[in-house]
């Protein structure tokens, strides 16, 4: 794999550290993901007249893994943008070249700018959609969408990121942290499952380079008991309580995906790559017996 391999890891994180709630790794496989910031280049094989593009990796983990890497199997290395099946051209083929019963892929070109520049748009709508002027929104939103944003006429040297973070695959056994009395068994948590979902959909404090601290470390969900006012989870006063914070977290989730599944179901949606699979909802679901 050279150089100009783009993504070598995956997007997602939870490095849980501290010594306040235990998870312990059903299997070994892990993964080192690249912080920082990296610059990508054309294949070796290309030539092209822009520069590279200067990509700010980290500024990206608030994105699931697979909004760029959408074929990841979610276990395996990820392997570079323009390896052999992907997008490997760095031009579309000409027009009537390629066979009608071929399958298409599109250019590195055309991958990149619909990926990047495409979502870069996206985002600039939603802050105009605000009621915010577009001279406004554009002072606000930073990341580039002209040409010479992402390809400037004096590029600076090819900077790749040199730390990374450790990320564990498949099975966490989530248990109750030390202090607190747990009436219910461990879970079973499948953090290779969760990749579809941005790094910050769970570690919402991460700042996308730092070490990812446990989520009961102090001033985090560090309350070991409710509320002696409430239980309610959904109460305030129970933010920091770390049995809310992971009920919150995870049911909700669950019980969303469910709805959304369910309302298509009755819309007459049949097709299961478009209904969307949801978790556990029962106690004994999470919490079962061994």
């Amino acid at each position: 794999m050279t150089r100009y391999v783009i993504f070598t890891y995956v997007l997602a994180i939870i490095l849980l550290t501290g010594n306040s709630l235990i998870f312990a790794q059903e299997d070994g496989d892990k993964l080192q993901l690249p912080t920082g910031t990296m610059t990508l280049t054309a294949p070796a094989h290309s030539q092209t007249k822009r520069s590279p593009v200067v990509f700010p990796h980290s500024t990206h983990f608030q994105f699931s893994c697979k909004s760029c890497h959408h074929e990841w199997d979610q276990a395996s290395p990820v392997e570079g943008c323009a390896s052999a099946g992907c997008h490997e051209k760095l031009w579309a083929s000409p027009p009537g070249s390629t066979p009608l019963d071929a399958k298409r892929i599109k250019s590195l070109t055309g991958a990149y700018h619909k990926v990047c520049r495409d979502c870069h748009r996206s985002e600039l709508e939603k802050i105009k959609s605000q009621g915010m002027s577009t001279k406004k929104a554009m002072s606000r939103f930073t990341a580039p969408i002209a040409c010479e944003e992402c390809h400037p006429a004096s590029p600076g040297a090819v900077e790749n990121a040199t730390d990374s973070l450790e990320i564990p695959l498949g099975t966490l056994t989530l248990t109750a942290p030390e202090g607190s009395y747990a009436k219910r068994p461990p879970v079973e948590f499948p953090h290779g499952g969760h990749f579809d979902y941005s790094c910050q959909t769970c570690h919402h404090e991460w700042d996308g380079e730092s070490p990812v601290q446990n989520c009961t470390v102090s001033g985090c969900h560090d309350q070991l008991e409710a509320d002696e006012k409430t239980r309610n989870i959904n109460d305030e006063r129970n933010s920091l309580y770390f049995l809310a914070a992971y009920h919150k977290a995870c049911i909700e989730c669950h019980r969303d995906l469910r709805d959304q599944r369910e309302g298509l179901e009755r819309s007459g949606v049949t097709d299961e790559s478009i209904l969307p699979a949801y978790g556990p909802l029962a106690c004994n679901e999470c919490h079962a017996d061994s």
